[in-house]
């Protein structure tokens, strides 16, 4: 028998903070990938909701080989964990929406995120723009943080309801 690792714990939690909320009502989970590349010897975790049908957010947990060993071989002075990072997808009309996107995001998140937008169309379509909203938050979490992942959800689906408006 072996201890999960850090990566296994915080996505229990994240998982059933997701779940237990969409049990709820209050999202509906529409995808989730549970990935390990053999490549690089990573893992990934991704959940897919919308809280509303106009805009679709993806909570994305990962850890990497290095992490891994720092844990397993409890290597001194090392920050073993895993990254999460949220991203957010919605309709937009023209591009002069991303400030208020960005201000919007801020009044929620304030500024601990780096946010990173990517506007995109489909060619012959250009009427219909789409916005790539990435929250970046350029740190490892580990088990001392667990508990914030009940709070970084609720953030989600706020900045999720604030969106579609």
């Amino acid at each position: 028998m072996f201890d999960p690792t850090i990566y296994e714990n915080v996505k229990v939690v994240l998982e059933g903070e997701l779940y237990d909320r969409d049990l709820e009502g209050e999202i509906s989970i529409i995808n989730r990938k549970d990935l390990v590349d053999l490549a690089s010897l990573s893992r990934m975790y991704e959940v897919q909701f919308n809280e509303n049908p106009q805009v679709r957010v993806t909570i994305g947990l990962f850890a990497d080989l290095a992490s891994f060993s720092a844990e397993q071989l409890q290597i001194e002075n090392s920050n073993p964990g895993c990254e999460i990072n949220i991203s957010f997808d919605v309709l937009i009309s023209d591009t002069e929406e991303c400030a208020k996107i960005e201000e919007d995001i801020r009044s929620i998140w304030g500024y601990r995120p780096s946010i990173q937008q990517k506007v995109s169309f489909v060619y012959n379509q250009e009427e219909e723009l789409s916005s790539h909203i990435q929250l970046e938050f350029n740190r490892r979490i580990n088990e001392d943080q667990i508990s914030d992942l009940s709070e970084l959800i609720e953030y989600a689906v706020q900045t999720s309801q604030l969106l579609d408006e």
